[in-house]
């Protein structure tokens, strides 16, 4: 009886083992695809605490819907999916919940300010665009656009964590105050977007591909520079810059620099499109370079090839979704990369431009810039003459601090007690010697 019981008890155990490794395959490619989280981050500001967090939530979820369907097709769908989608009273249905992560909570005045990060729920937006005719043949399935945006956001990441390597750039030893000020000055700079006017792509083209890169600087909350502003001051003043400059630098870094920008990034690129059963499809292959508007010297550079973007409008229209998404994708890498590098290069000081009118005495001149020198990180004479001496000054400060240093060095010198200044503007100021 007791080996009929064993008989039968091995048996059991060898048949539970075999049912066990038919029942349970190895997950296949799809399915491990399919699992991928993506993560974004999102922003709210609102009086209500937990209406500040739901929004940042939402607005996480719309820089996912954003890469499914386009910037393009997302703007021209803001009412419907304000409707269908962004405006939900349930946002956790849209993310998965158990990835959230608060990266900043404040109070600003009345209102609540969060910040996060979370992985949206791919699936579960997609059925929602999909119920209302958002989604389809325009865009890439689901892994696909999983797989493009946690490579997009890679990109920033890694381009970002730069900054905080190379606080201390070189052997430059800097304070504790020298890297406050380095990450204040880096989050606050100012940028100028303009098109590679050599490019052979249609100029319209190009400035709505301009107004997406601005829109994305707005949209996060840096300043920018108006379009018109630029188009003004490079239509009117441009025999003032061959004047003042001789061409020895580009209109572009000349502009930036008339209107305070601290960075100017050049868009090029170039389109191409075609039609099949009445539908019209485009694609874009871009470049956006930023250059510190003070030197000219390269900060960043990203290329961004994008995938064939639908339009039942025109052709022009899909040449012109596809630009735009291209640039809205490639402007948080390229800006990134423009604050990791100004970061290292501002170890060194800023470029200030320092004019002195009526400086007669050259050893007069030359005792103040020695003085000068010793407060300052570096000073470059650039020209001195009877009528005004120019000086490039690096100091790792603003230009109020730069004037204040000035003053300290003039009155410590005999027949330079006077000095006073005449004009500031941007990064230039200029002073009369008093001689």
């Amino acid at each position: 009886m007791k080996k009929v019981l064993v008989i039968a008890l091995l048996t059991f155990l060898l048949m539970s083992l075999i049912a066990s490794c038919v029942s349970t395959p190895a997950a296949t490619p799809a399915e491990k695809g399919a699992a991928k989280q993506v993560e974004y981050e999102g922003s709210g500001k609102n009086s209500s605490m937990l209406t500040a967090m739901n929004q940042a939530k939402m607005d996480a979820v719309r820089k996912a819907v954003i890469d499914m369907i386009g910037v393009a097709n997302e703007q021209a769908n803001q009412g419907k999916l304000d409707e269908v989608l962004y405006s939900t009273q349930n946002p956790n249905a849209y993310i998965l919940a158990d990835t959230y992560e608060t990266t900043r909570k404040e109070k600003v005045g009345d209102d609540y300010l969060f910040e996060c990060r979370v992985a949206v729920n791919l699936k579960a937006v997609e059925s929602t665009l999909k119920a209302h005719g958002l989604y389809g043949e325009a865009v890439s399935s689901t892994q696909e656009t999983a797989q493009a945006a946690s490579d997009s956001q890679s990109k920033t990441e890694s381009a970002a964590s730069v900054i905080d390597e190379v606080s201390s750039p070189g052997d430059v030893e800097l304070s504790a105050e020298e890297k406050k000020f380095i990450a204040r000055y880096v989050s606050n700079m100012t940028y100028m977007v303009y098109f590679n006017e050599e490019t052979a792509e249609d100029p319209f083209s190009m400035k709505a591909a301009l107004g997406m890169a601005n829109e994305y600087l707005l949209s996060n909350a840096m300043e920018t520079v108006d379009l018109a502003q630029v188009e003004k001051l490079k239509k009117d003043q441009i025999m003032v810059y061959e004047e003042e400059t001789g061409e020895s630098i580009s209109i572009l870094q000349w502009i930036a620099q008339k209107l305070n920008a601290d960075v100017y990034i050049e868009i090029d690129g170039i389109t191409s499109g075609e039609s099949s059963g009445g539908k019209y499809y485009g694609q874009a292959n871009i470049t956006l370079k930023a250059y510190e508007a003070s030197t000219g010297r390269l900060l960043g550079s990203q290329p961004w090839n994008s995938p064939k973007t639908i339009s039942t409008a025109s052709e022009e229209a899909a040449r012109i979704n596809a630009l735009q998404t291209s640039v809205y994708k490639a402007m948080p890498i390229v800006i990134s990369q423009s604050k990791a590098f100004m970061a290292k290069a501002l170890g060194n000081g800023i470029k200030y431009e320092v004019i002195i009118q009526n400086t007669p005495d050259s050893r007069l001149m030359s005792s103040f810039r020695r003085k000068l020198k010793r407060k300052v990180k570096d000073i470059e004479t650039v020209n001195q003459s009877p009528e005004e001496t120019k000086y490039y000054i690096y100091i790792l400060g603003s230009i109020e601090d730069l004037v204040d240093e000035i003053y300290d060095a003039a009155e410590t010198i005999p027949g330079l007690e006077g000095m006073d200044q005449l004009f500031l503007r941007g990064k230039s100021v200029t002073f009369d010697s008093g001689l």
